[in-house]
């Protein structure tokens, strides 16, 4: 038998902050911003190249309140509403989405990892695989046999065994461990005192929240600092970290209005996507649709004069006091370049690794 390509379902929300947090700021002629729109995209435009037979499905998250903000008031409350400069991005995103030919989903009263979980469960029930492409620990929960995670931003994948170098336990105690360590970012409470090598400790030494809090006589035993005092901070926080267990658990039965079947590609609105890109000023994208996907050569042309080659002298700066002495002679410089030296010329796959100075000593 053939074997049935992934699934893909892109975390759309959670590519969404890191792009417009990640790369630098991008404006069209008219003022728009448009660097989210351009990182997000690029990232699904890869999904699609890098899986070129997997049905690909994008989720975002929904306006307003879900089922956790009823459980708990204060679910994400620290979170800052968004920027100003992201707002405008998203609605142009999904055009673009739809124009491609990708399923867009977005359910009310749930979140995109909800949506996102369900469709890894039926996927899994099936025994088909399910590359989720996302930036969010939280989705690690979900790997198993079926299920990998997928993070263009950083060119990594998570599989099972991924997970346990990450947070040194198994997939299936990722919930444990957000319940005992809380979570800054969505707010979910924890057990105050009990990071990340502490919760490790516990979960491997005793098991899960539920074995956990029924052996905590046991605590004291373990190898774990200030141990004979642990199990009283448990017991006192107890209510708390089966509140964060039940937060920071995704669902995956939530009753979607689709399954599996039905997330198949449409047709590209060539058209439609041409007229977004065009307003948006993405000239290279513009170029692929107009001709066919093979970018316009461009023409060499010869200089009319002939260059002299010039006498260069170099330094390769290794230590402070040395970056410090060419500080100073940039500073007293007319005029200096500089350049970043990256691991790729693709902006969501490059990491620093050096940077070029060049100025012309007087």
């Amino acid at each position: 038998m053939a074997q049935v390509p992934p699934l893909v379902l892109v975390d759309g929300s959670s590519y969404l902050y890191r792009a417009f947090h990640a790369l630098p700021p991008l404006n069209n002629s008219k003022g728009m911003p448009t660097g989210a729109v351009k990182g997000v995209i690029n990232m699904v435009r890869r999904l699609a190249k890098d899986y070129p037979e997997s049905p690909l499905a994008v989720v975002f998250d929904a306006k307003g309140k879900t089922f956790r903000d009823e459980i708990y008031a204060d679910y994400k409350a620290n979170r800052p509403p968004m920027p100003d400069e992201l707002r405008p991005q998203v609605e142009p995103i999904c055009q673009i989405i739809r124009a491609m030919g990708i399923p867009l989903l977005i359910m009310d009263g749930v979140e995109a990892d909800d949506v996102i979980g369900t469709l890894a469960q039926q996927a899994k029930t099936q025994k088909r695989d399910v590359v989720v492409s996302t930036g969010d620990k939280d989705m690690a929960q979900l790997v198993c046999e079926h299920v990998t995670l997928v993070n263009t931003m950083t060119d990594s994948v998570m599989d099972r065994e991924g997970v346990r170098q990450k947070f040194g336990i198994p997939p299936e105690l990722v919930i444990d461990y957000l319940a005992l360590t809380g979570d800054k970012v969505d707010n979910i409470p924890g057990v105050p005192g009990v990071g990340e090598k502490t919760a490790v400790a516990l979960l491997l030494g005793l098991g899960g929240l539920e074995a956990l809090f029924a052996n905590l006589d046991r605590v004291a035993e373990l190898n774990i600092r200030g141990a004979k005092s642990l199990a009283a901070k448990l017991e006192a926080y107890k209510e708390q970290a089966f509140l964060s267990y039940q937060l920071a658990t995704i669902k995956t039965d939530v009753g979607l209005e689709l399954n599996l079947a039905d997330l198949v590609p449409g047709e590209q609105d060539k058209s439609a996507l041409l007229a977004l890109f065009q307003e948006l000023e993405f000239k290279s994208w513009v170029t692929e649709l107009e001709t066919g996907g093979e970018p316009t050569p461009v023409p060499v042309i010869e200089p009319e004069i002939s260059l002299q080659p010039m006498s260069l002298e170099y330094e390769t700066v290794l230590t402070e006091p040395q970056l410090e002495s060419w500080l100073k002679q940039l500073a007293a410089a007319d005029l200096f370049a500089f350049d970043m030296e990256t691991t790729s010329l693709d902006y969501m796959q490059a990491r620093i690794v050096g940077g070029v100075f060049f100025h012309r000593a007087r």
